[in-house]
């Protein structure tokens, strides 16, 4: 029986790390080992699971060095299975996630499988943004578009995969990711051209509160994925050749503008109302759609909530071929 190597970075997640265990030791497929990497956390979690240690299954590491990048790189270097996942300290666990992410893996051709999310809470109802986000990473598996939408949202959960430990090594494993993290790993998948298949089932329990990383840290907040996926997008499928347009002068519109300037990458930013900026933005002109030089290709960086079917009939014939990346 194929051994799965688990690995937890926690901080301060006394709290909610019973329920996380519970739920591992909890789980039908039985042969793995859980590597609980301490990132210098304030409070006592072990304390908390200290009647489940006796478990020889659990190893309990202290991080090389500070943030959950080192905290994951130490767990992967003290890993023995054959497969790795990924498991966050205060979230749960369904009994058969581990048993049927083997299966998928050992049947298939693919490299990476990941499943459905639920968010919970203990505190209160999940708030908008939140449901909003689970339904979209659902579509994503319905669709089995991971990589088509990689640029508008991390579009795997953080904890919800699971691959063969030899092809997270060849892909660099966690070293030298960029926060936040789970986006780079997913982007350092697309550019070795991993293949993702996606289970139409529940495989994780994401729990919301008020400390979560995602809300309390920085590294996190938008203008960090912004600053990330700009930078894979002119690494990775810019096209110097092609004009490149920015479509959109809200939030997201000018956080990918300033972006830009600030890699000295020539694009034309596009508003709907031109006439609203007549000196522009950070110093940087605005055009109409009327004002577009026609083209029979352009890249469209897409910072609206335009669907794309609309955004190429307001393009057309302007630009009868474009490729809209939506941010």
């Amino acid at each position: 029986m194929s051994r799965i190597s688990i690995l937890t970075p926690y901080r301060n997640a006394e709290k909610f790390i019973r329920k996380t265990a519970e739920s591992v030791l909890g789980q039908t497929h039985t042969n793995w080992e859980w590597i609980l990497v301490n990132d210098h956390s304030c409070e006592n979690e072990v304390e908390a699971i200290a009647d489940l240690l006796d478990d020889p299954r659990i190893m309990l590491l202290e991080s090389k060095g500070k943030g959950i990048v080192d905290a994951l790189c130490t767990g992967m270097a003290h890993a023995g299975g054959e497969y790795i996942t990924r498991m966050d300290a205060d979230d749960v666990m369904p009994d058969f996630k581990l048993e049927v992410f083997l299966k998928s893996l050992q049947t298939s051709e693919e490299h990476i499988v990941t499943g459905k999310v639920s968010y919970f809470s203990e505190g209160g109802s999940i708030s908008a943004g939140y449901q909003g986000y689970e339904n979209w990473l659902n579509e994503r598996v319905d669709k089995q578009d991971f990589y088509g939408k990689i640029y508008r949202e991390c579009s795997l959960a953080s904890g919800n995969w699971m691959m063969r430990k030899a092809d997270l090594e060849k892909c660099g494993g966690f070293n030298c990711l960029h926060y936040p993290e789970d986006y780079d790993l997913l982007f350092r998948w697309y550019e070795a051209g991993f293949s993702i298949k996606g289970l139409d089932l529940v495989t994780h329990l994401w729990r919301d509160h008020e400390l979560r990383t995602s809300k309390t840290s920085a590294d996190y907040q938008q203008k960090a994925f912004f600053e990330l996926k700009v930078d894979r997008f002119v690494q990775r499928d810019w096209d110097p050749k092609q004009q490149l347009i920015v479509n959109g002068t809200g939030q997201k519109g000018r956080l990918t503008a300033r972006l830009l300037i600030k890699k000295q990458v020539p694009f034309v930013w596009v508003s709907h109302e031109p006439e609203k900026f007549p000196d522009g933005i950070f110093g940087h002109p605005l055009v109409g759609l009327n004002s577009l030089p026609v083209c029979g290709e352009a890249q469209i960086l897409n910072t609206t909530l335009i669907s794309e079917e609309q955004l190429r009939r307001l393009y057309f014939p302007v630009i009868p071929n474009p490729y809209f990346y939506n941010l």
